[in-house]
């Protein structure tokens, strides 16, 4: 059966090119779609399909998948018109690949690191689309509005299981709360920067409120701190570029929404720690980090992508390095990307990765403070924020690695990309001098003038 599904969904590729083809006035609910499906494609499972499937391995990444939004990127790649530059970040990308690849040789299981690596090509695939597209500034609304509606839909789903279910600690319809709250991140800060910039469609102005509300109520320590920092530095930079009534009356409004939740969420807390079980001494996550310092010791060039557990439980570094046999801690990763990824792709991974995380979010920032008079400015600092606070949360997460959190990079990397062009940050799109607009910029995403009409 899942062979036919998958069929299914490899034959769907043309047939839906061809319609985009014939429909360009359709393309922005296209990509308003996707970005719904962000949210929702982990809780739909007949939205994608394993060819193979390792329901049982303990790694990260448990087969090669492909799932709708892979089906839509691959269609509207397909209807899309050859690009005149060269597509962002692309060197450091193709490295990380490389990186990943090298290290399938050095795994124990080296089948299980080319499901990660074929995780990547996916994410990456994703990413160009994205970028290319984006250079229409249409296209980067219709994405980040149709994930401000899955924002919204995940509000709904965290209100009822606190307080129609009574769960301390809700995840919506991902797979578990710090999930929820980092990819929520992701997206909350560019929406408060937009509604800063003066945008008022209703999904920018129900979106930052919906992301608070996730943060608030996933009771996670991390997403809510970082979620605080994230709000308060784009603030201060929108601010600080350019002060206007609007910012200010929008800071009130924050202000006011935390006093509203400030009790629920303390209550919420002393709840959570209350049905928390006493652990005396043993530190898990510290435990962890010696279990992944000690593989990183032994295997500089890394022990393969996906192999993490395996190997630690059968080298014996979990016992070494601490982590308790109860409970299930065993099975766990360490809970920092960073580590986790030098363990199994080694430093030549890490370096890659670096490389793949620092060039967006330096392109957000340097060209969102070049074009302060621009509402494009006003965003690609919001993701530059938004970037810089899921980097920081995966320090405390090895979730990064998930196919989920990946794709939302994918997006907004490549919405950085974009956005950068059009303000010409490489010195193509219009010019970056003419900061209060101006000049049109060139269009070479998938929307077309008709489009643009139709909408």
């Amino acid at each position: 059966m899942k062979y036919a599904v998958f069929l299914v969904l490899i034959l769907s590729v043309f047939p839906f090119a061809m319609w985009l083809r014939k429909n360009p006035h359709q393309i922005l609910r296209v990509w308003m779609a996707m970005g719904f499906l962000l949210f929702v494609l982990a809780a739909l499972p007949f939205l994608d399909i394993a060819v193979i499937s390792w329901p049982f391995w303990p790694g990260h990444t448990k087969g090669m998948e492909i799932t709708l939004l892979d089906v839509l990127a691959l269609a509207i790649y397909w209807n899309s018109p050859k690009s005149r530059h060269p597509l962002p970040f692309r060197t450091a990308m193709v490295f990380y690949f490389l990186a990943v690849l090298f290290s399938v040789f050095q795994a124990g299981v080296p089948f299980a690191s080319a499901f990660y690596l074929w995780q990547i090509a996916r994410v990456f695939l994703l990413y160009a689309v994205v970028a290319r597209a984006s250079v229409d500034y249409e296209v980067v609304k219709a994405l980040i509005k149709g994930m401000a509606i899955g924002l919204c839909l995940q509000a709904l789903f965290v209100i009822w299981q606190r307080f129609g279910l009574g769960i301390v600690q809700t995840k919506g319809t991902l797979a578990h709360q710090n999930l929820l709250g980092l990819v929520a991140n992701f997206v909350t800060i560019p929406l408060i920067a937009l509604l800063l910039s003066g945008e008022k469609h209703w999904t920018i102005r129900s979106g930052p409120l919906a992301g608070i509300i996730v943060a608030a109520l996933t009771t996670s320590r991390a997403t809510l701190g970082l979620a605080g920092a994230g709000i308060g530095l784009v603030f201060f930079l929108s601010i600080i570029r350019q002060y206007t009534p609007r910012k200010a009356m929008v800071a009130v409004a924050g202000l006011i929404v935390a006093g509203m939740f400030a009790p629920i969420v303390i209550a919420a807390f002393e709840k959570r720690f209350a049905n928390e079980p006493f652990s005396g001494e043993y530190d898990e996550r510290t435990a962890y980090e010696k279990t992944a310092k000690l593989i990183i010791n032994d295997y500089p060039l890394g022990i393969g992508a996906n192999n993490f557990v395996v190997v630690a439980n059968a080298q014996g570094y979990m016992e070494r390095g601490g982590v308790t046999a109860f409970g299930g801690s065993r099975s766990g990763h360490v809970h920092n990307f960073f580590l986790l990824t030098t363990a199994e792709i080694g430093f030549l991974g890490i370096v890659a990765l670096a490389f793949v995380l620092l060039l967006p979010l330096l392109t957000a920032f340097k060209c969102g403070w070049r074009n302060r008079y621009d509402p494009k400015g006003d965003l690609l600092l919001g993701l530059g924020v938004g970037l810089l606070m899921v980097y920081l949360h995966s320090f405390y997460e090895w979730i990064f690695v998930t196919s989920t959190v990946q794709y939302f990079f994918a997006v907004m990397t490549g919405m950085v990309a974009g956005v950068s062009q059009q303000l010409g940050y490489w010195g193509h799109g219009r010019k970056s001098g003419n900061r209060r607009g101006g000049e049109k910029f060139p269009k070479e995403a998938a929307l077309t003038s008709s489009a643009k009409k139709s909408n």
